[in-house]
């Protein structure tokens, strides 16, 4: 379906979140000043989020997870590699602050705590839906998906799917991509179709990770 305005649409649908009323605490862990400043004043925009803190060491961010609790934790892979325990709970989310056109280098711990990636430059807007989708999520009550480890032997991509797959660990939209690539939109998401099927996953997260897994990007 096409939408003549992408941001009515986007806000449409965050305010079709905000029907669930529930309140929630944030925990930012970035060593970088200046990004977990950038970060914080976007979550905090949210009205869906009742106390926002955030801290520069990972000493700190242990002890904050422990007597704070928050549901959301927004961290960058640096901070996400030197995380030494998993610190997950079923009622709790973590989101990769992504640099733009930055590799992804996530050790196994890492991998095992992500559940969504947002870029630093995204909108004020794109923070909030993403808090809005992932309370959603923690609404349910559900255990959170673990990611299957690597049995056997690595599924094979094509050159052009190993290309986009690296694109999505960049944070690259699809029309990014397509616009890279010169190929159509449909074609880029037939692409990314397949890239999932083959990995056995079922979002970009979840792909980028069993991607960097498998050492195919």
């Amino acid at each position: 379906m096409l939408w003549g305005n992408k941001n009515l649409y986007l806000k449409k649908l965050f305010k079709a979140f905000l029907r669930h009323k529930l309140v929630m605490k944030v925990l930012i862990f970035d060593s970088n000043p200046i990004t977990l400043e950038q970060v914080k004043s976007k979550v905090s925009k949210s009205k869906q989020i009742s106390e926002i803190y955030s801290c520069k060491s990972a000493n700190n961010f242990s002890h904050l997870i422990e007597t704070k609790n928050p549901q959301f934790v927004f961290l960058n892979q640096e901070a996400a590699n030197k995380i030494k325990q998993k610190h997950q709970i079923s009622t709790r989310r973590f989101v990769l602050i992504v640099e733009p056109n930055k590799m992804l280098e996530l050790d196994h711990k890492a991998l095992q705590i992500v559940d969504a990636l947002i870029q630093t430059k995204a909108t004020e807007l794109e923070y909030q839906i993403l808090i809005s989708a992932l309370k959603l999520e923690i609404g349910k009550s559900r255990p959170i998906r673990k990611l299957t480890s690597p049995k056997g032997t690595p599924p094979r991509l094509t050159p052009r799917e190993i290309q986009i797959l690296h694109y999505l660990s960049l944070g690259k939209s699809d029309l990014a991509i397509s616009n890279e690539l010169q190929v159509g939109l449909p074609t880029v998401k037939t692409h990314e179709r397949r890239i999932f099927s083959k990995l056995r996953v079922s979002n970009r997260t979840h792909g980028v990770a069993q991607g960097i897994r498998w050492n195919i990007i």
